[in-house]
């Protein structure tokens, strides 16, 4: 070793002491999680599993990400996409490793920055705080922007620190960084904006020079991803389209301070994350078609009414959503941080993580202003920006955590300030900073109603079943069903998950037992009443399966699987007028929906109103073409109006959708020997006979096979 070398490693050794620690916290993590199942499944990740397909849809040619605007920011699709190219397709351990990278250069730029910012001292307290940081280290085990985010952050306010003292450059590397990652978040242009009044204080100072170096990359940047949705998607939204539904769900009736899904108000849930349901509400209440544009500016105006309209409730929501941003708690999306404990021996230690870091970066913010200078002047922009930025929306987790580096940046200055009051016995200062330290992180602490480590536990128990549900292996997914249930008795698809699971194994006692038991959790559940209706009809209970069919449909009204199912039970008990009803409520629903109009067609017939048969078997063969059964309707009307030629080609359709249908053959034969042509009945009766029909003596003297 070099005597040249062994002084950069001596000079360095902090930095390089950071990176090697966090390399090796974050690896140990990533191998305790390894075995979990969830692993390599992203099913369970909507964000994870929408950013997966899209990328490698970018590598198989999309390279313009779609056909319409970007409804999120396109960033780490394209990230995925390079790393899926460069390693020959979605390797998903290779991400997370890829993931790891980052953060060591997260460390290193939070290091340089608060080094440069505040010293030595608080530089290595903030880089320690990082390198432990639990909420970073589960974050960057998943398939989510979050390492790349932060990554370009505090990228961007390392090279900021540098430009200050050094060459404009510098400025222009921080804001290409900083609008790379407004292409994720997109709120980081609040940060961009609120940063240009700091830039115009300390213009003196940085020239103008520095200022247009840095903002230009950022407008370029966004511009670009502006423009490419003017021209692909014909719509010139700002980089996404999900600002309006976002603010929608932080600012409306349903809004509870986090996320909550659109879905449970608008019945179902399309795949795109909630773009597909956002604009058909909004164009269905329209009544029109809506650019992507139009439909951010209706969720946008729809929240902001309702802030105008409950002034009082909005301040409440408000208080809520202050006190999500500040808590120790971590919220949940999709993925339970506290559940992780079952996983990973790192998560069993109670640390209140955030609930350090707040009260001290809070200190340490405070303290930075009374001398500030310009890099601690925009670094306490940012908190607050950004802050501001999330708290306009909701609160998770994931979405608070790129605020973190910075305040731990400055937490690293409050904590070196704390200890030299102390060290240097100014014990009144020292114990003012203890006590506002401790009511920071009391509040911090403070419980938030609705919340809880273990409140969520039943709804990963029930991602666990799901999981070896659709595997297949029904007695895995069986405990953790029951799990469920008994953590979160009102998740009622734990519930019918359970039920289905036994019924899988044969189980079916235990099962009509799981779905009634289901309706007793969740009442007014109309799906849970519609599962134990069709249990019991699958069981022979068929009158008995019509008390829950019914509560299933005064629930819901518009449930069309529960009345055709209804239709379906009052047949099989002979009450064909009230099937008669049920299924024309069906029809109603899906008036395109060709086994529910066979269906009604086939009352129709047997109830003689021979006109409505006849136009329902239409309807039916009509939305689809390839449906067994419209035809038979339509065939036998025909014959008995006399009309055999008709008749017989709907039959010979039929007998090529229907092949082995005894019934079908018998009719063929019958028209054949109608229009004269003997041959064809004599080959058409051989397949009716071969498929079990009854010998017919008359039809046989008739066509000459008698031996009589």
């Amino acid at each position: 070793m070099s005597s040249k070398f062994k002084k950069w490693v001596l000079a360095n050794r902090w930095p390089l002491a950071l990176a090697g620690a966090t390399l090796a916290t974050r690896v140990v993590y990533l191998v305790t999680v390894s075995h979990d199942p969830f692993f390599t499944y992203l099913r369970h990740i909507p964000d994870a599993f929408f950013f997966n397909n899209w990328a490698q849809e970018i590598v198989s040619g999309d390279w313009k990400g779609g056909d319409t605007v970007f409804f999120i920011g396109p960033l780490y699709a394209y990230f995925l996409a390079i790393i899926y190219r460069l390693t020959g397709g979605p390797h998903l351990v290779i991400v997370r490793y890829v993931h790891i990278a980052l953060e060591v250069g997260s460390v290193l730029f939070l290091y340089g920055f608060a080094r440069r910012v505040f010293g030595e001292r608080p530089a290595k307290v903030t880089g320690i705080i990082w390198v432990l940081y639990l909420p970073a280290i589960f974050f960057s085990s998943f398939v989510l922007p979050v390492s790349l985010d932060i990554f370009l952050i505090a990228g961007s306010f390392y090279l900021v620190a540098r430009g200050v003292e050094g060459r404009w450059w510098n400025f222009a590397g921080a804001g290409a960084l900083l609008g790379l990652a407004a292409l994720d978040r997109t709120n980081l242009l609040v940060f961009a904006l609120a940063a240009v009044p700091v830039f115009l204080i300390y213009i003196k100072r940085l020239g103008w020079k520095r200022l247009a170096a840095y903002f230009v990359p950022v407008a370029a940047i966004v511009f670009a991803a502006t423009l490419r949705n003017g021209l692909v998607g014909g719509d010139f939204v700002l980089v996404s389209s999900q600002g309006g539904l976002n603010f929608y769900l932080g600012n409306s009736e349903g809004a509870t301070g986090v996320y909550w899904n659109l879905g449970e108000i608008y019945q179902g849930r399309p795949a795109e994350l909630n773009r597909d349901l956002a604009t058909l509400v909004a164009e269905d209440l329209e009544g029109r078609e809506m650019k992507p544009s139009e439909v951010q500016r209706w969720w946008l105006r729809n929240g902001l009414l309702w802030l105008r309209d409950r002034p009082g409730d909005a301040a409440k929501l408000y208080w809520r959503k202050f006190r999500f941003l500040t808590t120790d708690y971590e919220v949940s999306l999709n993925v339970d941080f506290y559940f992780m404990k079952f996983i990973s021996f790192f998560h069993r230690i109670q640390v209140p993580w955030y609930g350090f870091v707040f009260p001290f970066g809070v200190i340490g913010l405070v303290l930075g202003w009374r001398r500030s200078t310009f890099a601690r002047t925009l670094g306490a922009v940012f908190v607050v920006a950004y802050a501001l930025s999330v708290l306009v929306f909701f609160i998770s987790a994931r979405y608070r955590l790129p605020i973190v580096p910075m305040l731990i940046v400055f937490a690293g200055a409050g904590l070196v300030r704390w200890y030299d009051l102390w060290r240097a016995w100014r014990w009144r200062a020292a114990a003012v900073m203890t006590a506002v330290a401790m009511a920071l992180g009391l509040f911090s602490a403070w419980y938030i109603e609705g919340t809880g480590r273990t409140i969520a536990f039943g709804q990963s128990y029930y991602r666990y079943g799901k999981y070896y549900f659709d595997e297949g292996d029904y007695r895995e997914a069986i405990p953790y069903f029951r799990r469920s249930t008994a953590t979160t008795p009102e998740m009622y698809q734990a519930f019918l998950m359970l039920g289905i699971s036994y019924e899988k194994l044969g189980q079916r006692d235990t099962a009509l037992d799981t779905f009634f038991r289901g309706t007793l959790a969740a009442p007014q559940v109309p799906q849970m009443h519609f599962n134990f209706g069709v249990a019991l009809g699958r069981a022979g209970q068929l009158r008995e399966s019509i008390a829950p069919l019914s509560r299933a449909v005064e629930l819901d009204r518009n449930y069309v699987e529960a009345w055709a199912q209804l239709g379906e039970v009052f047949i099989g008990v002979g009450d064909y007028v009230r099937a008669e009803v049920a299924y024309s409520r069906a029809v109603e629903l899906a008036p395109d929906h060709a086994p529910y109009l066979l269906r009604y067609a086939g009352l129709m017939y047997a109830s003689r109103r021979y006109d409505e048969a006849l136009a329902f078997a239409g309807r039916a063969m009509e939305a689809d073409p390839d449906l067994p059964g419209p035809g038979i309707i339509i065939g036998r009307l025909l014959y008995e109006s006399g009309d055999y030629d008709a008749a017989l080609e709907y039959f010979k359709r039929e007998s090529e959708l229907q092949p082995r249908s005894a019934e079908v053959y018998a009719f063929l034969t019958l028209l054949n020997m109608r229009v004269g042509d003997v041959e064809s009945a004599r080959a058409a009766y051989q397949n009716y006979l071969s498929l079990g029909g009854a010998p017919d003596p008359n039809f046989e003297r008739d066509a000459g096979l008698s031996t009589e």
